[in-house]
């Protein structure tokens, strides 16, 4: 029997993948000129087709436009993420989408708000992002999935008290996972209010986020068991950066097993190694972007004095993102690594940027060197060291 056949072709970057006649049939099929029948295909290939593209939208949109067995794969992951602003994406424009096929919205895991400026002196259709009808509160309940929720832009006070009426709407949701980006909040119990209306989440991500006024002592966390926490841009000594790591030293103390340190001084690493003993479960621990030189004379007697030794103590796995061999960090770090005091460290994650390829190539033989030292350690089961030129992706 005749059957029709729609010609496919899969691009992903710098690789064409080979050209497959696909039937669009029940199941997965592929036609070949070699034989006589078709061959039926497990539906997990075509997944795996799907999530090698899952950056290019173009591609992926062709996908859910060819067959139904590439249709949902495709569809989920070019839904994966739903962004709100003031500006362009308001919840009311979702709202014909949430009409015509509402099984769309079921794919979304990510919530990202821009909450924009919500002053006096801006426009009506900003000021009215939260409240402008019933929008959202349907949009909301059309998104049941979504377990990643990112607030961003709420750079005056104004913007978190009127935004604050969306939280009891999100608390429907079941997040684990907040993300808050260049926010200014009224105090540093401001923060915890927020984390109260979210009590499955168990990570949280901060990254300059700051609030009036000075540290308590003592701040109401809640029922929050936090998990994993990712902190960075000059936040470590901050009163608000403060009043996290308290809180993490004690109601989270027995939770914590992620600590993600973002672009951190000599000055932050006294507070961190301050904090991580009184972490008796934190496994996993990673520094991104050091920020200035420690090759000072001062910086490094203040770290000899104060830090001779840093305290791994239960560490087994430590992400480093560092600047090349002959940083400053590199060494400080490397001689850190190689104490005794990390006896539990089991996996060693660095990723190295250079400034061009010369440079990469003539530190190789000194990190076989470091590699070879570092293989000492006696818990060691992995060290995987990624180079990057600057610019360009990790190869």
């Amino acid at each position: 029997m005749d059957t029709t056949s729609i010609q496919v072709s899969f691009k992903h970057k710098d690789s064409q993948l080979t050209s497959a006649s696909l039937k669009p049939s029940q199941g997965a099929y592929l036609s070949s000129s070699f034989q006589s029948s078709a061959v039926m295909f497990p539906q997990e290939l075509f997944d795996e087709i799907a999530d090698w593209l899952f950056d290019d939208h173009p591609s992926l949109m062709a996908l859910s436009c060819t067959s139904h067995c590439l249709r949902a794969r495709s569809q989920a992951l070019l839904f994966h993420e739903l962004v709100l602003s003031p500006n362009t994406n308001s919840p009311s424009s979702y709202i014909p989408l949430l009409e015509m096929s509402p099984h769309i919205l079921t794919y979304v895991r990510r919530l990202r708000i821009f909450a924009g400026d919500f002053s006096a002196s801006s426009s009506p259709r900003k000021r009215l992002f939260v409240h402008q009808d019933n929008s959202l509160g349907r949009l909301i309940h059309a998104v049941p999935n979504v377990d990643a929720i990112e607030l961003m832009q709420m750079l005056r006070l104004e913007a978190f008290t009127a935004i604050g009426s969306l939280f009891p709407i999100i608390a429907s949701l079941t997040v684990c996972t907040l993300s808050l980006r260049t926010i200014f909040l009224p105090t540093p119990q401001s923060l915890f209010t927020l984390l109260s209306y979210f009590p499955s989440l168990s990570s949280l991500r901060l990254h300059n986020v700051h609030a009036m006024g000075m540290a308590s002592p003592s701040l109401d966390a809640g029922n929050i068991l936090l998990t994993e926490i990712s902190i960075s841009t000059g936040m470590i000594s901050s009163p608000l950066g403060v009043s996290l790591f308290k809180s993490a030293a004690s109601e989270w103390s027995s939770h914590l097993r992620s600590l993600i340190i973002e672009s951190y001084s000599a000055r932050d690493l006294f507070i961190i190694s301050r904090v991580i003993p009184q972490l008796p479960n934190l496994v996993t621990l990673t520094f991104k972007r050091p920020m200035g030189d420690i090759s000072h004379p001062d910086t490094q007697q203040r770290l000899e004095a104060e830090m001779p030794v840093f305290p791994f103590y239960n560490i087994r796995s430590l992400y480093l993102s560092l600047l090349g061999f002959d940083s400053s960090w590199t060494r400080w770090w490397l001689s850190r690594l190689t104490q005794a005091a990390a006896v539990s460290l089991e996996y060693l994650a660095i990723d190295l940027q250079y400034a061009d390829a010369r440079e990469m190539q003539d530190s190789v033989a000194a990190w076989k060197d470091a590699e070879m030292t570092l293989m000492q350690l006696p818990k060691l089961k992995s060290v995987n060291i990624r180079t990057v030129e600057a610019g360009r992706r990790k190869i």
